[in-house]
């Protein structure tokens, strides 16, 4: 039976990757690097901490990684606070169904608690919409290891068997495998590949789909990946 959903935030709720996309590109070109192509998708889901490694393994060790990180930050709040941080499809309907349908809902999220509690003061989506709030600064480890999750599920008071965890990254996938709890995949930026084998239980296209998986997995609880 599912009792409860955990989402991730950037890419899956809320369409930021896009907009980091090109943010941070820039960011680097204003201090003379040149990002290369795979960078961002590597650093997706991923904690502060590792993004500041990979950048820095990637651009050289003198590269300003916290500096960047910070005003990339402050370029994804700025866009938040004026009112344009994009949703994504199927957002809304997904989370009002699955309340209606007495099944709880959590955050789990690579991404600092203040930066969370922002987002949702100004994205009126997902106000009241949410259980409990999982983030990137309430763990150690960040994705891939499980910490993340396992403390989200504790939180709605469930185990990993009763929850479904929804993710568009590779880290967050392997996040899931490692907490126990099946995985559902709607992909944003990086489509599925080898490196993906046996981590996705369910792919939909967009979190609109979300409900009625939610539906034939609890008429037929036996069916899971």
């Amino acid at each position: 039976m599912i009792r409860g959903v955990l989402f991730d935030m950037d890419g899956l709720l809320l369409d930021t990757e896009r907009l980091g996309a090109r943010i941070l590109p820039r960011l680097c070109r204003e201090r003379g690097y040149e990002v290369p192509p795979d960078l961002y998708g590597r650093m997706l889901g991923r904690g502060y901490a590792e993004d500041c490694q990979l950048m820095r393994e990637a651009l050289g060790a003198e590269f300003p990684s916290e500096a960047v990180l910070e005003d990339f930050r402050a370029a994804l709040q700025s866009v938040a606070r004026n009112g344009g941080m994009p949703v994504k499809k199927g957002m809304a309907a997904c989370l009002a169904g699955l309340k209606a349908r007495g099944v709880l809902r959590a955050l789990a999220t690579s991404t600092r608690r203040a930066t969370v509690e922002l987002y949702i003061r100004h994205t009126p989506e997902m106000q009241n919409a949410l259980d409990s709030l999982t983030c990137g600064d309430d763990v150690e480890r960040g994705k891939p290891a499980p910490d993340i999750y396992l403390l989200a599920a504790r939180r709605l008071g469930l185990s990993p068997e009763e929850c479904l965890g929804v993710e568009d990254s590779l880290s967050g996938l392997k996040s899931l495998k490692a907490a126990g709890i099946a995985a559902v995949m709607i992909p944003d930026l990086v489509e599925p590949d080898e490196r993906f084998e046996g981590l996705v239980s369910y792919r939909l296209n967009h979190l609109g789909q979300l409900c009625a998986l939610v539906d034939r997995l609890n008429l037929s609880p036996g069916v899971r990946a």
